[in-house]
């Protein structure tokens, strides 16, 4: 993939998933930006000098629910909005939020690891994938759960290229309110899904027990059909299906929006040319 900062794409919204973002327990919407005000508050009364570092490590003890789904995985506590109006989410320690100054080095993973990560999905996904997903999304919640799974993004594009013979245009669906509109929709089904697995935790495709953790299966056998060629997508939106029926209803749900996406992309490359 050519150079797209997938960290902070623009003014509308960032990523901050590998600052361990999704990994707490409660990282519903909701709980996370009430988390993460909360921390943007009390650190704007670090930079005035009203309280010390200590201080605010020591708030967020006392206010902060700190279970995790990986306990592995470290949750920065220095993670908040960055902006007033809390569209983008990120390193409060930054040089770019402290007047130049570089406050990382007192954060777990310390300023070289922090500045010299990059996730997976820089190497992973090509520039049209990551360019649509910056394109279609403006919301800092879903951008970092949509662009760091791989899968979930690769294997939608996969199909719907497949079945139109080329590669998806970004220029074409930025220029195309319904296909934003059929996309986003995809997308937002990583908060809405109704046969996602709440039997244990999970993160996509990944289920944690303890310090351990491994890739969800769907048992297909069990329901007596084959694999789905969704199963990807199935994996990374957590389904556990507990019938052919609840398989079935599922399949209707993304043969409904690749159907949509696919025949309205058609028209709308025509009319580009």
């Amino acid at each position: 993939m050519g150079y797209i900062h997938l960290c902070q794409p623009d003014g509308s919204k960032s990523c901050a998933a590998c600052c361990g973002l999704y990994n707490y327990a409660e990282n519903s919407r909701e709980a996370l930006q009430k988390r993460l005000r909360y921390r943007s508050g009390l650190f704007k009364e670090v930079r005035e000098g009203n309280i010390t570092l200590k201080q605010y490590r020591q708030g967020l003890r006392h206010r902060e629910d700190s279970r995790r789904i990986y306990k592995t995985i470290y949750s920065c506590e220095f993670v908040g909005f960055l902006d007033p109006s809390e569209q983008k989410a990120g390193c409060m320690l930054h040089p770019m939020q402290n007047n130049g100054d570089d406050l990382r080095e007192i954060s777990f993973y310390g300023k070289d690891l922090c500045e010299g990560h990059f996730c997976p999905s820089y190497s992973k996904l090509v520039s049209n994938e990551a360019r649509i997903v910056i394109d279609v999304i403006d919301d800092w919640y879903l951008y970092g759960i949509i662009i760091t799974d791989i899968d979930f993004v690769k294997t939608f594009f996969k199909i719907v290229q497949d079945r139109l013979g080329e590669s998806l245009r970004p220029e074409t669906i930025k220029g195309s309110p319904v296909l934003r509109d059929i996309l986003l929709r995809y997308f937002k089904l990583k908060e809405s899904w109704p046969f996602r697995d709440s039997t244990r935790p999970r993160f996509g495709k990944y289920y944690f027990i303890g310090e351990d953790y491994d890739i969800g299966r769907i048992d297909y056998a069990n329901i007596g059909v084959d694999p789905s060629p969704y199963d990807a997508i199935f994996l990374s939106l957590s389904s556990f299906f507990k019938t052919k029926r609840d398989l079935d209803e599922a399949t209707i749900i993304l043969d409904g929006i690749i159907d949509e996406f696919c025949n309205e992309y058609r028209r709308s490359y025509c009319a580009d040319y």
